[in-house]
């Protein structure tokens, strides 16, 4: 597929990997198996039903999980339905009067000890009032095709106005506390009546068992920079075989410009991916980006990376979705990103 360079970081492929530009069947998401090779396997989200367009607000997706595989890791083709054993007595469980489901969403893959770990969003919709409820589902098992879910392992916090959780970054480093990640939180801000998303730290003393909120560790609102003044989400951590700083995990979040009025009607800011620098033993965060790093030239607001692969010692793959319509892949280069970060960083 053809490379064309958009930056001295980044090149792009021309051609989605997966989905089309003009979208019969939106695709987004996609999260790989780094244990799987020829074929790829991977999981991704695949839109089910839309109530408006992901430009406006109040925009509501209808979705479920899918497995997805690929010989190279740049063309990727829908395999099944995801399928996980009690998923429904989990659902059920949660579901209130109040709400409703509107679907599983954005999966994320993690290895360890031989056992495959796949947490993903649990996502509901109020009946009768702005907004949403979301967990962060888990399930697990020894491939893909036969996992079996647990209880969420993290759910809402009302006490301190936190809608939910998704999104997670799990951090490969691991201490005799256990890890501090990232993930996703939904924040209600009752005082100016909406709500936004930031990036939590969590810490789990074991992979598959209940997380532990901590912090609010990006919080939109008290950024400096436009580029993540609207919302924020955690992405990965680049694997420490292929970038650290520092003694620093480097990570990719995706930061959103706040909404604005256009010809009378309020839209979404863009969407688009940044760096940040992570201490994986004390979970701050003491750099983040003042701009980020691509936009795709498809993009009406939309460039959200989803996941990374290292395909050699100095270049790997970033997967992000378009839209939320479908997926393309980008190559970075090391060696331009170590420069990149020199001339950025000042700690």
């Amino acid at each position: 597929m053809k490379l064309k360079r958009i930056n001295n970081l980044v090149s792009i492929h021309s051609k989605p990997v997966f989905g089309t530009v003009k979208a019969e069947k939106r695709v987004m998401a996609l999260s790989i198996d780094k244990e799987t090779k020829k074929p790829y396997i991977g999981l991704a989200r695949e839109i089910t039903r839309s109530q408006g367009t992901p430009d406006q607000l109040e925009f509501i997706d209808e979705s479920k999980l899918i497995i997805v595989k690929s010989n190279d890791l740049l063309k990727w083709k829908k395999h099944s339905d995801l399928k996980i054993k009690d998923i429904e007595k989990i659902i059920k469980k949660l579901t209130e009067n109040n709400k409703y489901f509107i679907g599983l969403e954005d999966p994320d893959i993690w290895n360890e000890d031989g056992i495959k770990h796949v947490y993903f969003t649990i996502a509901f919709k109020y009946k009768e009032k702005h907004g949403f409820e979301i967990y962060l589902g888990h399930a697990q098992g020894e491939d893909l095709e036969n996992l079996t879910a647990t209880l969420p392992v993290l759910s809402p916090i009302p006490k301190k106005n936190i809608m939910g959780f998704k999104e997670i970054s799990i951090s490969p480093i691991e201490t005799t506390q256990g890890r501090l990640n990232l993930n996703e939180v939904g924040i209600e801000d009752k005082k100016n009546k909406k709500d936004f998303s930031a990036i939590a730290l969590t810490h789990s003393r074991k992979i598959g068992k209940p997380f532990r909120y901590v912090r609010t560790v990006i919080n939109p609102q008290e950024m400096p920079y436009h580029w993540i003044r609207g919302h924020a989400s955690p992405c990965c951590f680049l694997p420490e075989d292929f970038l650290t700083y520092s003694n620093l995990l480097v990570g990719i979040i995706n930061g959103r410009e706040p909404s604005r009025i256009v010809n009378g009607e309020k839209i979404h800011g863009k969407f688009r991916p940044g760096f940040i620098l992570f201490n994986p033993k004390t979970g701050e965060i003491p750099w983040i980006d003042s701009e980020p790093f691509l936009e795709d030239p498809d993009a009406r607001t939309i460039t959200f990376a989803s996941d990374f692969v290292k395909t050699g010692k100095d270049r790997g793959i970033l997967y992000c979705h378009i839209n939320d319509s479908f997926v393309r892949a980008y190559e970075i280069n090391l060696k331009e990103l170590e420069k990149y970060l020199k001339q950025k960083i000042k700690l």
